[in-house]
C-alpha cells in the first residue's frame, strides 16, 4: 500500500471520529438542555403548591454557607487546618419548607482558602439543608471502613463509641460533645442507620444545618428526588429525642 493510501486511509478515520465526537456533543447538550427545561417545568408547577421558592442566583445565602463553615468538620481541628472555604455565589436556590421543617437546597460557588500551593481554587458545591430546631455542636456520623476508624482513633479524631456492637462496627462518630452525639444517637436513630435500605453514608450537624452523606440526587431542584432527599433529612430528625434541642 503507498504511502498516498495509508494518508487517505488515516486522514479519513479522523474526519469519521472527529464527525462522531462532534454529534455526540450536540446530542449530550441538546439531551441536557431538555433535561433541565424538563426540571425546570417541574419545578414551576409544583413550587407554589408546596409553597416553595426558586431563585435562579441569590447570594444572599452565601451567608448560611459561610455560617456552617464557621462549625469545622473535627478533623480539620485536629490536623491544625483552621481556615474555611467560603461561598462567593449561590445559584438554583429553592428554599421552603418539607414536613413543616424550613429547608435550603442551592449550589454554591465556593472559594477554598489559600495554602502552600497558592491561592484557593474555586468549585461547586451542592447542599440539601434541612434546618434543625436549634443549634447545636458539630457532630458527624458516618459509615467508613474499619482502618479509617482505627486511624481516627488513633490520632483522636473522635471515634465516640456509642455501646451498640454493630453500631461502632459501621459508623465512625466524631463530636464536638460526646454527651451531645450520645444523646441524638437515640436507639430508634441507631436502628434506623442501621436497616434503611435507601443508600447513604451517615449525616452531620453543624450549627443549625443537617445534611446527609453520600446521598445521591440527580438535580437538587427537581421536585420529585429533592422531596425524596428531604424526607430522609427528615426521617432522621423524626428519631433525635426532642430534649436535645431544649
Amino acid at each position: 500500500m503507498s504511502a498516498a493510501a495509508i494518508i487517505a486511509i488515516v486522514v479519513g478515520g479522523l474526519v469519521i471520529v472527529g464527525g462522531l465526537l462532534t454529534w455526540m456533543m450536540i446530542w449530550l447538550r441538546k439531551d441536557y438542555k431538555e433535561s433541565v427545561e424538563g426540571v425546570l417545568t417541574r419545578l414551576n408547577e409544583e413550587a407554589p403548591r408546596r409553597g416553595w421558592r426558586y431563585e435562579e442566583r441569590e447570594d444572599a445565602y452565601n451567608q448560611v454557607f459561610d455560617e456552617v463553615q464557621q462549625y469545622a468538620p473535627l478533623s480539620a481541628t485536629v490536623i491544625g487546618y483552621d481556615r474555611q472555604p467560603n461561598a462567593v455565589r449561590a445559584h438554583e436556590v429553592v428554599t421552603g419548607q418539607h414536613r413543616g421543617r424550613p429547608f435550603l437546597s442551592a449550589r454554591f460557588h465556593i472559594k477554598d482558602p489559600p495554602d502552600s500551593n497558592g491561592p484557593g481554587s474555586m468549585h461547586d458545591e451542592h447542599a440539601i439543608w434541612v434546618r434543625t430546631p436549634a443549634p447545636r455542636p458539630t457532630l458527624d456520623v458516618r459509615s467508613v471502613p474499619r482502618l479509617q476508624s482505627s486511624i481516627g482513633s488513633a490520632i483522636g479524631a473522635g471515634d465516640l463509641k456509642i455501646g451498640h456492637a454493630e453500631f461502632d462496627a459501621r459508623y465512625q462518630v466524631t463530636a464536638e460533645n460526646d454527651q451531645f452525639a450520645r444523646d441524638v444517637l437515640s436507639p430508634g436513630l441507631i436502628d434506623f442507620l442501621l436497616t434503611d435500605s435507601r443508600t447513604f453514608q451517615g449525616f452531620w450537624i453543624r450549627g443549625q444545618q443537617l445534611e446527609v452523606v453520600g446521598d445521591i440526587v440527580p438535580d437538587h431542584r427537581d421536585p420529585g428526588p429533592l422531596s425524596a432527599a428531604l424526607d430522609l433529612r427528615c426521617d432522621i430528625l423524626d428519631r433525635i429525642p426532642q430534649q436535645v434541642w431544649t
